[in-house]
């Protein structure tokens, strides 16, 4: 299924905003909930702060797992690389050469 251009340009948007859409989502709620149930308003700006400390804590872990995880992809495309490349060339040469060796059986009159 194709995503239109416009949505597809919208969900890049929030993707890149995301922080300042939550940031504005809680304030907002929390004022709104504030006017009526002022227990319901500490506890949205309660869980905003909460899920913004994680979130500032698990960056730095969030970035390196991800820097790892880019480098074990890139190696695993040059190991799958150079393994193509030996089984295209240098093992299908050399299997050839060792079928083409003959045969050394025992010698019968030993026996």
């Amino acid at each position: 299924m194709k995503i239109p251009k416009h949505v597809n340009t919208v969900w890049d948007w929030v993707d890149d905003h995301i922080r300042l859409l939550a940031i504005i989502v809680a304030l907002a709620a929390a004022a709104a909930a504030g006017l009526w149930l002022p227990i319901l308003s500490a506890f949205v700006l309660g869980a905003a702060l909460g899920g913004l400390a994680i979130h500032s804590r698990m960056s730095r872990r969030t970035t390196r797992l991800r820097a790892e995880v880019d480098d074990l992809l890139r190696e695993n495309g040059s190991l799958r690389h150079e393994n193509n490349m030996l089984i295209g060339g240098v093992i299908s040469a050399q299997m050839l050469v060792t079928q083409r060796l003959p045969v050394i059986t025992a010698d019968p009159g030993e026996e």
